[in-house]
């Protein structure tokens, strides 16, 4: 072994939308440490209480029934496996059961078959190997179920053979690439010949940990992961090297202690490790480094806590994250298609965005309950406050005319001129006693025509703004009618204007003649 571990760092990464599960959908029990997905493509949940059925939109809960001898066979799930001919098989707290999708009962196999009166071995751990023999991990050594026949093998450490298992403390085994085959255990790593059931090859472990498994990636990289006394290693099976590495804090510099457990690699080769609190790191083969995503408070799109129990790709490419103390959490590993921009808390809670308008400098202005603005080239974001007093002051209507200034239109605080150099706006409303005035304080939609004027579509009139004047001009299709409530409005390339209204259909008005 390196004597120093190589130290690699860490950094934060916002571009995943993490989604909830619920209790409320029939969850039997919020801690999940098994993630599997059947053949049928149902996701299946071992939890604390029950195993459970997900079909997207509620779960099925199977659970211990003293009344029916085919029920599961206990409450605790420890292990939940898919074997190669689309068989579950359940690790819990009294059988390994194998389940029947057909009758949806449970077959038991009683995994400690020399004492049937002891207290029952929990399976820990299942893998299949390619002469299809399930091998299981238990605090009790390691056993081999070949499913033809229900016969089980026994692997125990034996005190006077050197080639026996280090430990009785089995927490997993499996194959490698090569066909080689690996048990880990409270002792370290065991090479195991499976035809003479000895130990070829002992991996020791330099200091005591409760948990650690290994993980072969597409490139053939052996990783072990050790979920506490922070860790992660590569042995190298040619030399018989391991290397290990530590984690490390950019801003300030510092080294991080962070256990990892479960880890996976995605279809398109993306390694994601689970952390015993510190959330989902995501591995930067390119630049060598670990992006980590961690819950944030009041975010609901972050991870829901930071204690990771597994983890599992779905065939649609979701990444399924257990938690320890939350319901699972899923997102999409393919970057989203949309990039979400940060919520203005001025907004009193409301996310609704009412318009959107680039300018000729390429900022991006939306409307809510401010006026926002996003560089997108810096990253800069800035809430202007509602135009007016009151509740009814929403943004809908944003353009810019040909000096560069910014016209804003609202629900009920009428027109109004923005300067960007103050952040100051300046506003135009209706006064029933001048009649020169907006015709109404709802102004819908704002339109520079192809000479430079302003024309803003109201909810009483077509109204044109005179900039020396600062007066209005309105247009009706008769000036007697009630209100003529616009919410649209376009040029032609003969310069007419067409207008939607909100009662009475598609109007056309020519700004030559009125």
């Amino acid at each position: 072994m390196d004597p120093r571990p190589i130290k690699l760092p860490v950094i934060d990464g916002n571009d995943i939308r993490f989604k909830r599960l619920s209790t409320t959908e029939g969850l039997s029990q919020t801690r999940v440490a098994n993630i599997v997905q059947d053949d049928q493509g149902f996701m299946w949940f071992g939890t604390q209480y029950g195993l459970n059925r997900y079909d997207g939109y509620k779960f099925k809960v199977f659970k211990h029934d003293p009344g029916r001898p085919n029920s599961l066979g206990g409450v605790y799930i420890y292990s939940l496996f898919k074997d190669r001919s689309g068989t579950l098989w359940i690790g819990c707290d009294q059988f390994l059961d194998r389940f029947d999708p057909t009758t949806e009962s449970f077959t038991h196999y009683r995994v400690d078959t020399q004492n049937p009166k002891a207290r029952a071995v929990t399976v820990s751990h299942i893998r299949q190997d390619r002469a299809g023999m399930l091998w299981l991990a238990t605090g009790k050594g390691l056993r081999r179920l070949d499913p033809a026949t229900g016969r089980i093998t026994h692997y125990l450490h034996d005190a006077n053979d050197p080639c026996s298992l280090s430990s009785n403390d089995v927490k997993s085994a499996g194959e490698d690439k090569t066909g080689m085959f690996w048990v880990v255990n409270g002792e370290g790593l065991d090479q195991f010949d499976r035809e003479t059931g000895q130990v070829t090859l002992h991996i020791p472990l330099r200091e005591p940990v409760r948990e650690f498994s290994f993980y072969e990636d597409r490139f053939g990289v052996f990783w072990i992961a050790y979920a506490s006394g922070g860790g992660l290693a590569v042995f190298d099976r040619k030399t018989n090297r391991l290397t290990r590495y530590s984690f490390s804090e950019l801003e300030p510099p510092s080294t991080v202690n962070i256990g990892v457990y479960p880890m996976l690699e995605d279809r398109a080769g993306t390694l994601w490790l689970g952390t015993r609190g510190a959330g989902l790191l995501k591995f930067d083969r390119e630049r060598r480094r670990f992006i980590r995503y961690r819950n944030s408070p009041g975010d609901v799109e972050s991870l829901a806590e930071d204690r990771v129990t597994a983890l599992f790709e779905d065939r649609e490419g979701n990444i399924w994250t257990a938690l320890h103390a939350r319901e699972p959490n899923f997102f999409a590993s393919r970057p989203p298609p949309f990039e979400k921009f940060p919520h203005n808390p001025n907004n009193l809670g409301e996310t609704l965005v009412n318009s959107i308008y680039e300018d000729r400098q390429g900022i991006l202005w939306s409307g809510s309950r401010a006026l926002n603005c996003i560089n997108r080239k810096t990253g800069q974001y800035t809430s202007y406050g509602a135009p007016g007093p009151g509740v009814g002051n929403d943004v809908i209507t944003i353009i810019e005319d040909r000096s560069g200034v910014l016209w804003v239109g609202t629900v009920g605080q009428g027109l109004n001129r923005f300067d960007r150099t103050t952040g100051q706006f300046k506003a135009y409303r209706y006064n029933p006693a001048d009649p020169f005035s907006l015709s109404n304080n709802i102004v819908s939609r704002l339109l520079i025509d192809h000479t430079g004027m302003l024309w803003a579509a109201t909810w009483d009139g077509l109204n044109r703004f005179d900039p020396a004047t600062e007066r209005f001009t309105v247009y009706k299709p008769d000036a007697q009618s009630r209100a003529q409530t616009y919410i649209e409005i376009k040029e032609d390339r003969q310069g007419a204007l067409w207008l939607g209204s909100h009662y009475s259909g598609l109007h056309r008005f020519d700004p030559a003649t009125g």
